[in-house]
């Protein structure tokens, strides 16, 4: 096509001002675009055809974008995808429907617990979808149905939307549903990966303040010091109580990265302990001090093992694991009651342990190896704990007066 009024010559290229994103270069038509900010360019050929051809891919984008339903390519190599094409997208293996990905996802879950370390959300998870969705054939669904569903389900305890990082992980199980049915070769889309995910605040970090640390240090030593001298096995477990909290205050594990620990992780000749489940999957080394290097003795000595649910609901655990219990959710939360500690859970003793050691002027790098962060802008949220490099730096200004 050669110059006109509706073309005009940019260089080596002629670009076409009816239809924004065509262009012509070195005889060859193109249609250029841009999906959240990405440019995508993609030939189709020379003359008129290849004219044509690109024409009609820009006004297919085009059509997508006003209904804002569809699906609009990433790469040169995948074609977009109106909402009645998505609907009539042959699958391999029929029209597949949701409940079979949300069956194959669940199944692939359970047959890999090393993989899958949590084995009770993705299932809740999944069973949301299947509720939802399981009728309708995977292929028709699309983003903005997806994304709209997403901010509609409700926290099951609170009747309020999830949280932010609730639906995130939502939203990523929906999307690792579709890309295992894609690896199995029984979808051709994933709708889910173009949901946007929700921006997550880092809050306020809570730590445990030392006030605060007596006074459930207090509650739990008054349940010790009121139980009968007789009742050996309760006794130890209010004990065992006292030493799971000096734990998890001197270590920094996660709740079932403690609680998952065995005779074997436990080296009290080297004071080390070893932590196998983690949640990058990494296996990382934590010093003891020697109040928890107590607390470990004090547990072996105890001899607690985990009791079963009921007669027919044997406990499942190890049979050296280290704690004699699983789950301190209950005596946890009465604690804090009695305490007076309000706005404080378990995992804040995690906090607790990163600030403490910011505070003291351990650098971000050691307390990262300590707490086991992928990376360290999860550690720089303590970097404020420590002002002292604040201090010095003002504390110039009167030098120089001085002077």
């Amino acid at each position: 096509m050669a110059a006109s009024t509706t073309a005009k010559t940019i260089g080596p290229m002629l670009a076409h001002e009816d239809f924004p994103g065509l262009y012509e270069r070195k005889g060859y038509w193109y249609a250029r675009y841009k999906v959240k900010g990405v440019g995508v360019k993609k030939s189709f050929g020379p003359n008129k055809a290849g004219m044509k051809k690109a024409i009609a891919h820009l006004a297919t984008i085009q059509k997508i974008r006003d209904d804002r339903e569809g699906y609009i390519p990433k790469t040169a190599k995948e074609k977009p995808q109106t909402a009645n094409d998505l609907r009539a997208t042959p699958l391999v293996t029929g029209s597949v429907k949701v409940s079979e990905l949300c069956d194959d996802l669940l199944r692939h879950i359970q047959r890999n617990p090393k993989e899958y370390k949590d084995q009770r959300n993705p299932v809740y998870r999944i069973g949301l979808i299947k509720r939802e969705f399981g009728d309708r054939v995977a292929a028709s669904l699309r983003p903005p149905e997806l994304a709209d569903w997403l901010d509609s389900v409700k926290n099951d305890k609170t009747g309020k939307p999830l949280a932010p990082a609730s639906r995130n992980r939502l939203k990523v199980t929906l999307s690792s549903m579709y890309r295992y049915g894609k690896e199995r070769d029984k979808v051709q889309v994933n709708p889910a990966r173009d949901v946007k995910q929700k921006k997550i605040g880092n809050g306020v970090i809570r730590f445990l303040r030392e006030e605060e640390e007596e006074r459930i240090r207090k509650v739990l030593q008054n349940a010790v010091d009121a139980c009968p001298t007789l009742n050996k096995q309760m006794r130890k477990r209010l004990e065992h109580r006292i030493h799971e909290l000096t734990i998890s205050l001197g270590t920094g594990m996660r709740k079932g990265e403690q609680y998952g620990l065995q005779r074997p992780d436990v080296d009290l000749e080297r004071r080390r302990i070893s932590v196998r489940e983690t949640k990058n999957g990494e296996v990382r080394h934590i010093p003891m001090n020697d109040d928890v290097y107590g607390a470990f003795r004090a547990l072996l000595a105890m001899h607690l093992s985990r009791k079963n649910r009921a007669e027919d609901m044997p406990n499942q655990s190890p049979s050296d694991s280290i704690f004699g219990i699983g789950d301190n959710k209950k005596w946890w939360i009465e604690t804090l009651k009695k305490a007076k500690v309000k706005n404080y859970r378990w995992h804040d003793n995690r906090h607790t342990f990163c600030s403490r050691l910011a505070q003291a002027g351990v650098p971000l790098k050691t307390i990262q190896e300590l707490a086991g962060h992928k990376t360290i802008q999860m550690t720089a949220r303590y970097a404020h704990m420590d002002q002292r490099h604040l201090e010095n730096a003002v504390s110039f200004l009167n030098s120089r007066r001085a002077a």
